[in-house]
């Protein structure tokens, strides 16, 4: 696919709006993964070393208005750090306040405005908030693939006003999703995990359609259970579902595409997280409840990947927050790594919840061939849906 680079661009005393997704989690004050904030960097040092005038722009949480704990000003002093450059904080994204802040800025200068969704015109692609946004600058960057399956004003309503471009965190998402959703380097395996299925319909049955295994776990992986009619006790699955669980089968059928669901799993009795059973799926019973694949299972899925050259991961297999339920998705991960390391499997991981249990379970990005930054949005790659809303850039 081929979108406008920054490369392709003459950015010296440009006034550059570069949209972002500084979303990061933070506790007590401090930011507790910063991997979206490291990806952005090359992006912004190769603008202010072109001569650009650095407006950074991005959304944090889900204010219902402007709230000082969802601040972007708690952002500051990291990216300055990072930057190893003062960023100036302006505290708020539109209006004669930020106009006044741009007019006395100077090649090579960043600041960081204030949350995008303090204003509800954001999230709803309002044309004259984007209008807004658009007045103190001459280009549009973005570099926020993980929010770029939103249709929001800052994300799509954008690119009317502005020329418009991609960062370099955005082309690498891109360009390793591109890679492996070629599905080139057979046998390709996929592995979904998660809680809610209906979010992951279209891309199950792309994946079905397109991959050799298709590895499941979590509620997922339950529901598949419930219909096939094995006993899952008091473990969390979808209702009112059976019709697209049929489709993915058949699908699957059809592709020659193998499902597999656990066949045996770690279960909890009576809500007691702190020690997980090992059981046959045969043989649960109505007080257990699902939250981790079993060591057969685990086994299973080894032989599968050993013999794959391509794994996509999205979501975790088990409730990997508890660490009697962590096993199943720690242990896959370090063999997907292990695998990696030696040059013989493409690994690419994607979601939110993904990344929490890469950092949980002590691994890092490095450990992997790409780790996307992008919930939602690796979704809705895997799925189809970005692809001409993009090709509009």
């Amino acid at each position: 696919m081929s979108i406008p680079s920054i490369k392709d661009c003459d950015l010296q005393d440009k006034v550059v709006l570069l949209r972002v997704d500084f979303n990061v989690p933070i506790k007590n004050g401090e930011i507790q993964d910063n991997m979206r904030i490291l990806r952005v960097l090359n992006t912004i040092e190769y603008l202010t070393n072109t001569g650009a005038k650095v407006v950074i722009i991005s959304h944090f949480g889900r204010p219902e208005g402007p709230d000082d704990n969802l601040s972007l000003k708690n952002i500051v002093k990291t990216l300055s750090q990072l930057l190893n450059k003062e960023v100036n904080f302006v505290n708020d994204c539109i209006g004669e306040k930020v106009q006044k802040v741009v007019n006395t800025m100077v090649a090579g200068d960043v600041i960081l405005l204030e949350n995008l969704r303090f204003y509800k015109e954001e999230e709803q692609n309002d044309l004259s908030f984007a209008q807004q946004l658009s007045l103190v600058a001459d280009v549009y960057v973005n570099d926020a693939f993980s929010c770029s399956h939103r249709i929001h004003a800052s994300i799509a309503r954008i690119t009317e006003l502005l020329p418009s471009y991609v960062g370099f965190s955005m082309q690498n998402e891109l360009k390793y999703l591109e890679e492996s959703i070629s599905f080139q380097a057979k046998p390709i395996t996929a592995i979904v995990g998660g809680t809610k299925i209906s979010t992951k319909i279209k891309m199950l049955k792309r994946l079905a359609e397109k991959v050799d295994f298709l590895i499941l776990g979590g509620v997922i992986a339950n529901s598949f259970l419930s219909f096939n009619e094995v006993n899952i006790g008091k473990s969390l699955f979808q209702t009112g579902i059976d019709h697209l669980l049929y489709s993915i089968i058949e699908i699957a059928n059809k592709s020659c595409c193998k499902i597999i669901a656990p066949e045996d799993v770690l279960v909890a009795i009576n809500s007691d997280y702190s020690i997980g059973i090992a059981k046959k799926i045969e043989s649960i019973s109505d007080d257990d409840i699902i939250f981790d694949i079993g060591p057969q299972t685990l086994e299973t899925i080894s032989s599968v990947i050993a013999n794959s050259k391509t794994v996509l991961w999205n979501g975790p297999i088990g409730m990997f927050e508890y660490s009697a339920f962590a096993n199943g998705t720690k242990d896959l991960m370090s063999i997907i790594s292990n695998f990696t390391k030696k040059g013989v499997l493409v690994s690419v991981i994607g979601g939110g919840d993904s990344l929490s249990a890469i950092n949980t379970s002590g691994f890092t990005d490095k450990d992997f061939t790409y780790v996307s930054t992008g919930g939602g949005a690796f979704l809705s790659w895997l799925s189809g849906d970005m692809h001409a809303r993009l090709k509009l850039f």
